[in-house]
């Protein structure tokens, strides 16, 4: 097996179809075919099965993919590492980024930094906070940038902090907020939480949801043409929009405050492009 051998079942324990995953390779069918059988001769096992519903891979086939994905970790890990030590900062850096942060901020911070080193690329996997952290764990994604307070036994530094809020195109009282319709929206269980608890330290009756959507994002327009309100962290409200934010505070009368982290492994601070990035984004929202 090689490297091209490793991808193909990263590929393909993804796609679970043989032509999906030959597209993406950019290769034939029975190319592909051809190469999976020549595996299962090198190791003496059955790879996978097909079904109705797709490939499912074997037991030993399962434990392959686990060993071709810790391959490519290793390799994209030693490639990082030799270039670092020509003294430059080029090469690709893997990005683990919480969806708002990828959705609101990501796009210019990597404007800027690009301008700064050239030579540098990105890979970018953007998900919830809980598994975003379990890939910079498993070294998947060099730097993970994620929200909420989550465990971590690495290396990690506050860059941001914002409010939560309810945000409505119209100024709404807290005292009414249980008669007002409310729109959720799936997101990181950490956050659901911060927001229920301080629900129900305030109220006595469920709120009152007339619709519930896939993003932030979406439930942001919603808000925007006047179909509810809903309560997410401040990111959302960009400088030009036209909606109203009061900020959740706890018993003490406190705002609650979202919180941003940048997290890394330590031994991932040797590569020149990993901490030229960490030190970029360290100063950039110290800046701010």
């Amino acid at each position: 097996m090689d490297e091209k051998d490793w991808i193909t079942l990263q590929l393909l324990a993804q796609e679970k179809n043989i032509t999906k995953t030959a597209d993406r390779m950019f290769i034939s069918q029975p190319s592909l075919t051809y190469r999976l059988q020549q595996i299962e001769k090198e190791f003496g096992i059955t790879l996978l099965y097909r079904g109705r519903r797709g490939v499912e891979f074997t037991e030993q086939g399962t434990r392959l993919v686990e060993y071709a994905k810790e391959m490519l970790v290793q390799l994209a890990n030693i490639k990082e590492e030799l270039r670092s030590m020509e003294g430059k900062v080029q090469g690709t850096i893997r990005l683990g980024v919480s969806r708002a942060i990828a959705l609101y901020k990501l796009p210019d911070l990597l404007k800027q930094f690009l301008e700064l080193y050239p030579l540098v690329d990105f890979t970018v996997k953007d998900g919830l906070n809980v598994d975003l952290i379990t890939s910079v764990f498993q070294q998947e994604v060099q730097i993970g940038i994620v929200r909420g307070d989550h465990p971590w036994s690495g290396a990690k530094q506050v860059i941001d902090q914002e409010t939560i809020g309810v945000i409505s195109s119209h100024p709404v009282k807290l005292d009414s907020l249980v008669e007002q319709p409310r729109i959720t929206y799936n997101t990181d269980p950490a956050l659901i939480m911060v927001i229920d608890n301080w629900w129900k330290s305030n109220y006595s009756k469920p709120p009152l949801v007339t619709m519930h959507v896939e993003t932030m994002e979406i439930a942001k327009r919603m808000v925007q043409r006047g179909l509810g309100y809903a309560i997410m962290p401040s990111i959302v409200m960009e400088k030009e929009e036209e909606l109203t934010q009061i900020p959740l505070r706890d018993v003490n009368g406190k705002p609650i405050l979202w919180t941003t982290w940048v997290l890394y492994r330590q031994e991932f601070m040797e590569l020149a492009t990993v901490k030229a990035f960490v030190d970029f984004i360290r100063e950039h929202y110290q800046s701010t």
